[in-house]
């Protein structure tokens, strides 16, 4: 029942964080906005300025995937007996040497 109850207000907490994130970042791009359009230099070719690099994207998802697929191996054969940080600390390291890759690539 314990675990219920976490998972649900770890759920809830990464939607909460995920909504106010998108929340902040969406109001100050909008201020940014009002500002430009009041002082004259907001023009409709800045629409289209807004991009997501989907490579980029794409290659943090698999450094992140490729952490969640080394973390199952070892817990399947029994080599995962260490504390519970050390999952965490194989996702921040794979998610960190994707970002790395990914800003390489994306400088070309």
């Amino acid at each position: 029942m314990e675990k219920l109850i976490m998972s649900i207000v770890v759920i809830f907490t990464l939607a909460l964080f995920g909504f106010l994130t998108w929340y902040f970042s969406h109001r100050a791009r909008h201020k940014e906005r009002i500002l430009m359009i009041e002082k004259g230099l907001y023009t409709e070719k800045d629409k289209l300025k807004i991009k997501i690099s989907w490579l980029k994207l794409g290659i943090v998802s698999l450094g992140l995937g490729c952490g969640v697929l080394l973390i199952g191996l070892l817990a399947k054969n029994g080599l995962l007996k260490g504390p519970g940080s050390i999952p965490i600390g194989i996702l921040v390291i794979t998610g960190a040497i994707s970002l790395i890759i990914a800003n390489f690539i994306d400088r070309r």
